[in-house]
């Protein structure tokens, strides 16, 4: 469960490495996230650039959107299984509901599928 003050890793290739979350996004008055769910994150810390041709997206202090895609809370599905996962994590996202990155380098879970994110797990590395 994600609330707010809660440091995610970004597993995407957007630019940052560390992101806070702000607010809880459509949630009708909930104080959490879960897999799927929609937050609004400030950018704590980026990732190191390898040379001068790399241009970053973002700076840091920056708000953007982002989808909560990992969670350390164990999640079980209608047949019983549960699945967990080793950290808290988050792809960004614009406004408009699109990735900010072009690769994810993280094994996200099935239900992104069906929670109208198939954009985010055709780039995930492996989906299980």
């Amino acid at each position: 469960m994600i609330r707010t003050q809660t440091l995610l890793k970004v597993v995407d290739n957007s630019g940052a490495k560390i992101v806070k979350c702000i607010k809880v996004k459509k949630k009708g008055g909930k104080a959490y996230a879960n897999i799927g769910d929609i937050v609004l994150v400030s950018v704590q810390s980026l990732r190191p650039r390898y040379g001068r041709r790399v241009r970053l997206k973002m700076n840091k202090s920056e708000v953007h959107h982002g989808v909560v895609v990992q969670t350390r809370r164990l999640y079980k599905n209608k047949g019983g299984v549960g699945q967990s996962f080793s950290s808290n994590s988050v792809a960004l996202i614009s406004p408009q509901l699109k990735p900010l990155g072009t690769r994810i380098s993280a094994v996200l879970p099935l239900r992104l599928r069906g929670l109208k994110w198939a954009k985010l797990a055709a780039m995930a590395k492996k989906i299980i």
